[in-house]
């Protein structure tokens, strides 16, 4: 196969990262403009590029290959619900689930499915929904997976407060997962939301069988069983033959895509443990990054360069991973979700017309909570030999008010963050010539800044990296909205599920068959 010549603007890029290969970032920090000159705002976010291996020439670049690549078009395509995802032919309407695009007809369907969900959170919480011995239901068991769990768990756990309705999350078909999670609950006041789009979810009805086997052991009678169901789909049909009662059932549509999918019913599970008005506001947040990324020229654009950069460092540096490390317990399960949302919509080599990629597409995304991974692989990050870039994200002030005089932990937090992003850049010469206390320095990171950490600081955060995903897929000519892999996956486990049970497959390979021979 012939490879393509770059077009001028990407090779002008390349042309800059063999010019930047020889200048380290301390050599660029040395120019005390430059976090100014580099940063941009959006809402409550702030985001310092001034620490990446990058200069102005780059950035003007980047810009002009996505408007080169049809970035304009196809954002105006995004928000006025045209086909953006062309091999299922669908648009990709999250935004409008956040009031930003979309035509009347979908924010009346919105706004109405998203009442009753408010109507249904408030119910739970109220004490209005009984279990079958006429006991209010006090804990919701929410059953999904992958986009209909990762989203809700994330935005839930940064946001509970202690003492508030009970809510808890099972996706793993793993049968530990469900039994932990039911643990000190009782039958007769735990309801459970089966969330899946297609009400076909394999480990998703695995689960929620399990839920019902569970009431019933508790003394569930089968008829009033589904009292205690509630179904979030966009197959109704199919979630009322399951046995979802049609008012405990919530709708949304298949033009949301699972790693979308939180700010839609899906949600419920947020607006049952943090309230509807707090799910308000994360959408509110959100829909102010919405609006800027619609209507910000790129050079201003904070979720554009985010996804640009991210594939400058990719597919110009060659810098195959991503670090994302929060500095705030609240958001601990950011980095699941960031990874979900990256490698599941660009981790792929296919183009828009089925052609094969010639670059590189998406990072590996990873990371953790700071302080904790500076105890576990930042010594990497620091001295190993492969560069990683890293987003770090912090909060200017605490959530949770000081417990004493004094108390200097939330100081301590934002000072290890800072340092880590210093020192990433700088590095250290040796002393004395002792290499072990050597840091290279030169690699690079942004650092993200929010006021604190809530509901509409958070919003404007996931959408923000929400945004940039769909940048870097412009740029990268790919479509970030299916998600074939995933289904390849499964396909196959259909058939390994066969074997398991005793049934011959053909075309079985042989290591499989060895495979399942040990495990029977």
């Amino acid at each position: 196969m012939t490879t393509a010549p770059p077009t001028p603007i990407v090779a002008a890029l390349d042309a800059h990262a063999r010019r930047l290969a020889s200048v380290h970032l301390r050599n660029l920090l040395c120019d005390a403009a430059r976090p100014g000159r580099l940063a941009l705002e959006a809402g409550p976010l702030h985001a310092d590029f001034s620490r990446q291996r990058l200069d102005e020439a780059v950035l003007a670049d980047l810009a002009a290959w996505a408007s080169d690549c049809g970035f304009e078009r196809r954002r105006e395509d995004l928000f006025a619900g045209r086909v953006v995802n062309p091999t299922e032919g669908r648009p990709a309407l999250h935004t409008a689930l956040r009031g930003v695009g979309g035509d009347p007809a979908v924010a009346s369907a919105v706004a109405a499915q998203l009442h009753r969900m408010d109507a249904l959170a408030t119910r739970l919480r109220d004490g209005g929904l009984p279990g079958f011995r006429g006991t209010p239901v006090r804990a919701l068991v929410c059953i999904g997976i992958g986009g209909s769990d990762l989203g809700p768990r994330l935005v839930h756990d940064a946001l509970r407060e202690p003492g508030g309705f009970d809510v808890r999350f099972v996706a793993n078909v793993d049968p530990d997962d469900l039994a932990r999670e039911l643990v000190g609950l009782d039958a007769a006041t735990t309801a459970f939301a089966i969330v899946s789009k297609t009400f076909t979810t394999r480990e998703t009805l695995a689960n929620g069988l399990a839920a019902r086997g569970w009431l019933a052991a508790g003394g569930c009678p089968p008829e009033a069983t589904s009292g205690q169901l509630i179904g979030v789909t966009a197959a109704p049909e199919a979630a009322r033959s399951w046995g979802i009662r049609p008012g405990l059932l919530l709708e949304f549509w298949d033009w949301v895509g699972g790693r979308y999918s939180l700010w839609s019913t899906v949600g419920l599970g947020i607006a049952v443990g943090c309230g509807p008005a707090a799910f308000a506001a994360l959408r509110g947040g959100a829909a102010t990054v919405d609006r800027h990324f619609r209507d910000a020229p790129l050079a201003s654009n904070l979720p554009a360069r985010v996804g640009l950069v991210s594939v400058w460092n990719r597919a110009f540096l060659g810098l195959p991973s991503q670090a994302l490390i929060p500095y705030s317990e609240r958001l601990r399960l950011l980095p699941a979700w960031a990874q979900q949302l990256v490698m599941e919509s660009n981790g792929k080599s296919a183009t828009l017309s089925g052609g094969r990629i010639e670059r590189p597409t998406s990072p590996v995304v990873w990371g953790a909570s700071g302080t904790n991974a500076q105890h576990s692989f930042f010594q990497q990050l620091h001295q190993g030999p492969d560069v990683v870039p890293v987003d770090f994200v912090v909060a200017r002030a605490s959530h949770t008010p000081s417990a004493y005089d004094g108390d200097d932990r939330h100081r301590i937090l934002v000072a290890n963050c800072v340092a880590q992003a210093a020192a990433l850049a700088l590095g250290r010469e040796p002393t004395d010539g002792d290499g072990h206390r050597a840091f290279p320095g030169n690699r690079p990171s942004t650092l993200f800044t929010l006021p604190r950490i809530d509901a509409g600081s958070l919003g404007a955060l996931l959408a923000c990296w929400e945004h940039a995903t769909f940048t870097a897929a412009t740029v990268l000519g790919i479509n970030p909205f299916d998600q074939f892999g995933v289904e390849y996956g499964k396909v196959m486990a259909t058939s390994v599920e066969s074997l398991l049970a005793g049934s011959d497959i053909d075309g079985i390979d042989p290591a499989t068959r060895a495979s399942v021979a040990r495990l029977r």
